[in-house]
């Protein structure tokens, strides 16, 4: 939907809640006398009583709703689940429910409400529909020993530590974890007050391959990160793709960390999270002091060790943060063009269904 149709839409949808307003309002003053609140109310106080519990009855930080029904049903399941038995009583000692449920019950009144929540739904259509990650993901940091970065998705800094403005998530114009993420957002050291920040996507680049790069003793993995830097470098939508994360620490800023994953894509398009290992036996089931005189039996169980330790930091990725992992084993590092085109297959991915609302626009439109 394109922003003439957006205001469009918003403007009907006003429109037709301003000729239902002298008859609501009169309806709303009257449920309040009933329920022992005799003061004349205006519409903004109306409107108030409507859309000032939205977060409480709804999560909409965390939630991606499909449409305004969508939202709609959610919103009344979290005002009954919420308040459906709070009951008070007024100053002519009668039992009241909270005023909103009164209030729904009046066929005029749900109607009029229906729409001003259809029209709320339109007006924050972006922080609405879209997509919402994982509180683990949340805060993603790289690195090893004493060098440890931070990809956060809405960073402040606030009593002495990085935190997310959770406020802001929703409503982040940037898709998550794209190169638009960090050249909005910058990247995180724990240790300074202030962003690591980029003006230029070459300045972006010269920051990947001379610091992030040398996160790593690997040439495999170096390999990838100048492959990485050329695929960026001929992208047409270069703010759209996926950022290749490094060295994710699977302990966040613990000191003694249990894993890292060599590379990972986190694909807001598509909401596939993708963990990639290059993992040469002579480093990943190699096994120390053959010489010295180890048995079959010794050799057996540090090969069983190895192979449980690789195995479990697999499993915890994905249990963790959904990330499923795929290995390059020796033979596959043979021809890196082959890994890094395996790599780029996931990069490219984007979704084919977008996220679309034409069909209740088309009903919003007959109201």
């Amino acid at each position: 939907m394109n922003s003439n149709e957006l205001y469009s839409l918003e403007l009907k949808l006003s429109n037709k809640l301003k000729s239902m307003q002298k008859e609501v309002l009169e309806i709303y003053n009257g449920i309040l006398a009933k329920n022992g609140k005799d003061d004349s109310r205006s519409i903004h106080s109306m409107h108030a009583v409507i859309g000032g519990k939205n977060n409480t009855f709804v999560d909409s930080i965390r939630t991606r709703f499909l449409d305004p029904n969508d939202f709609i049903e959610q919103w009344i399941k979290g005002l009954l689940d919420r308040y459906e038995n709070y009951t008070y009583i007024n100053h002519e000692g009668k039992e009241c429910k909270y005023i909103l449920i009164p209030l729904l019950q009046n066929d005029f009144f749900r109607e009029y409400t229906l729409i001003f929540l259809e029209r709320n739904f339109y007006r924050n259509l972006i922080a609405r529909t879209r997509y919402k990650p994982s509180e683990t993901l949340w805060e993603l940091w790289v690195g090893s020993g004493n060098f440890i970065l931070g990809l956060l998705m809405t960073p402040v800094y606030r009593s002495g530590k990085w935190t997310n403005d959770v406020s802001e998530i929703r409503r982040a114009t940037y898709k998550y974890w794209t190169i638009g993420h960090i050249m909005k957002t910058g990247i995180i050291d724990p240790e300074a007050t202030e962003k690591i920040m980029f003006s230029t996507y070459n300045d972006l680049f010269t920051f990947y391959r001379s610091i992030l790069k040398k996160l790593s003793n690997s040439l495999y993995e170096k390999e990838i990160f100048d492959r990485y830097i050329l695929y960026l470098k001929k992208s047409k939508d270069i703010e759209e793709e996926p950022l290749l994360i490094p060295e994710i620490r699977y302990a966040g800023l613990e000191k003694h960390h249990k894993h890292r994953l060599d590379f990972t894509i986190l694909n807001t398009h598509t909401q596939e999270y993708i963990g990639f290992e290059l993992s040469p036996s002579s480093s990943h089931m190699a096994i120390s002091g053959i010489k010295s005189g180890k048995t079959q039996k010794d050799m057996n169980v540090e090969l069983s060790d190895n192979w449980n330790k690789e195995m479990g930091k697999r499993n915890d990725y994905f249990s963790e943060f959904g990330i499923t992992t795929i290995t390059f084993t020796d033979n596959d590092l043979q021809d890196m063009d082959k890994v890094f085109k395996c790599i780029t297959s996931y990069l490219e991915k984007r979704n084919s269904k977008r996220t679309s609302v034409k069909q209740e626009v088309e009903r919003l439109m007959k109201i």
